[in-house]
């Protein structure tokens, strides 16, 4: 992969391969696309586009720029960051894809992750995308993640449709090794199986953890302790676990997040229907997730942490094992809502419990008594006459809030 003068990008960007020799993985689909792309120099094809899909850092986009590159054709891309609703591709994408270039070199229209149109701003963005193909005099090529989603249901029948594979571990050898000699860095063979290991066949992802390796200047230091250091946000926890299906990857996915335990459980629980859409698959990884609440539980109850094993090959091999139906595709994940709920709950049921404590002290009776012959009159007479709330507050000696919610039910 070539160098680029910017030294400041980073080395994914850097080391953006320039030349389809410079691509490893997927390369009978490559051939098909440029035989494909070739064909227009004749003919317009039945099909003018082509969906890739397939996960991240599977060289989709990366195999594209170098196509264009190769075969001298003016590359016009539309990315997720730009605004991509009905009225702008009606107009910017269609413009280009009608129109004929200035120079007369051919032109490859590309659409990144056609499967992020989403909510309103984007919407009737597919249908636009369809009258653009319909128009077009150029190739169209598209990217997209998720092969389930809805958003491709009308593309799949107008498109050429080719899926593109994890990156094998002799691809990526070859690509860090020659990345590292670039940038004149020394690295050990233990270190690039452990980043290609930690991948989950994500080139991309491999090449910053290659970064991140070589700038810390880190050689001396073991292996474990240098990725140990790595910390994974919560969104790149929840997708590298659930990309792999690898239960010692997963387990490593697990131990480099900065997510506790138990936030872990309620992440993993709050987002595991997305990726698991069978009857069969959600059975096996729910029941997976709750022998390993289990283990959680019995650990904090009696910190006994040699139980952390079991939590996590429960959640290695019972949930991320078993996704066997299902292919991984790219979602947006929601935050656990309900340990908000079950907390708020708990602060209601401590106001509550310190009132009765304190009725059952003053009248010599036990708390179920007093919530039956004292708290529920002295609620009414609340509800009757609101102003007497802080007498009572101050006889019990609690918070105000504590009686008044009470007092409203």
């Amino acid at each position: 992969m070539m160098l680029v003068n910017n030294e400041s990008l980073p080395w994914p960007e850097k080391h953006r391969p320039r030349s389809l020799d410079q691509i490893v993985g997927n390369l009978d689909t490559i051939s098909m696309m440029k035989a494909w792309i070739l064909s227009w120099k004749t003919h317009i094809p039945d099909k003018r586009a082509i969906l890739l899909i397939g996960p991240p850092g599977t060289g989709k986009t990366a195999s594209i720029g170098a196509l264009a590159n190769d075969l001298d054709m003016e590359l016009v891309e539309f990315n997720s960051s730009d605004k991509r609703n009905k009225d702008s591709i009606e107009t910017l994408v269609w413009r280009a894809a009608s129109q004929q270039t200035l120079d007369g070199r051919a032109r490859i229209i590309l659409l990144d992750e056609v499967d992020g149109l989403s909510g309103t701003s984007d919407r009737g963005g597919v249908g636009a995308i369809i009258k653009v193909i319909k128009d077009s005099v150029h190739p169209i090529l598209m990217t997209a993640n998720d092969p389930n989603s809805p958003r491709l249901k009308d593309l799949y029948k107008i498109c050429h449709v080719y899926n593109f594979e994890p990156i094998d571990s002799e691809g990526m050898i070859r690509i860090l090794t020659r990345i590292a000699k670039l940038n004149k860095a020394e690295v050990s063979q233990d270190v690039v199986d452990q980043i290609i290991e930690n991948s989950a066949g994500d080139l991309r992802a491999a090449i910053s953890d290659l970064e991140t390796y070589v700038k810390r200047g880190t050689t001396s230091q073991s292996v474990e302790s240098i990725f140990r250091d790595v910390r994974r946000g919560t969104e790149e926890t929840l997708r590298r676990f659930f990309m792999t299906t690898e239960p010692k990857l997963a387990r490593r996915i697990l131990s480099e997040s900065e997510l506790d335990h138990g936030s872990l459980i309620l992440w993993l629980e709050e987002n595991l229907h997305l990726h698991f859409l069978s009857p069969e698959e959600l059975d096996s990884g729910f029941n997976g997730l709750s022998l390993a609440d289990l283990s959680l539980g019995r650990i904090m109850r009696n910190q006994n942490w040699n139980l952390l094993a079991y939590m996590y090959d429960f959640l290695a091999v019972g949930v991320a094992g078993s996704r066997t139906d299902t292919p991984y595709r790219k979602v947006s994940y929601s935050k656990p809502t309900w340990p908000l709920l079950v907390w708020q709950g708990n602060k209601s049921r401590d106001k509550r419990s310190d009132v009765l404590t304190s009725l059952s002290q003053l009248a010599g009776v036990s708390k179920r008594r007093a919530t039956r012959t004292h708290l529920d009159t002295i609620t009414e007479i609340i509800g009757i006459t609101p102003s007497r709330i802080k007498d009572y507050a101050n006889w019990l000696g609690v918070d105000k809030a504590s009686l008044k919610k009470r007092g409203r039910r």
